[in-house]
């Protein structure tokens, strides 16, 4: 396993793509981090109370009874109001790696 993970270390092919996958040190780069990896966490964690109420309301006007309760059931789920720690902690190490060297 150590090999494998020296390998992947030291070959170039791996360091380029990985290259690619960083995001660019510009103000763009920099907005893509925190609009993908932070501003969700923001608002689910102030505002899922409100978005759950709206998504029941919604989920009330569908035809299907399947839909609806599909709806309430995955708005419960993914608005929960509590702060996914995963999502904060690649965020970070994302900010980390685009200012570093």
């Amino acid at each position: 396993m150590k090999q494998k993970l020296n390998h992947l270390k030291n070959n170039p092919q791996v360091q380029e793509k990985l290259q690619q996958m960083k995001p660019s040190k510009s103000i763009w780069g920099v907005l893509g981090v925190v609009l993908v990896f932070f501003v969700p966490e923001i608002v689910n964690y102030f505002w899922s109370g409100e978005i759950n109420l709206w998504i029941v309301k919604f989920a009330q006007t569908t035809q299907s009874q399947e839909v609806s309760t599909l709806l309430e059931w995955s708005s419960k789920v993914l608005f929960d109001g509590q702060i996914s720690w995963l999502n904060v902690g690649l965020g970070v190490v994302f900010l980390v790696w685009l200012f570093r060297k």
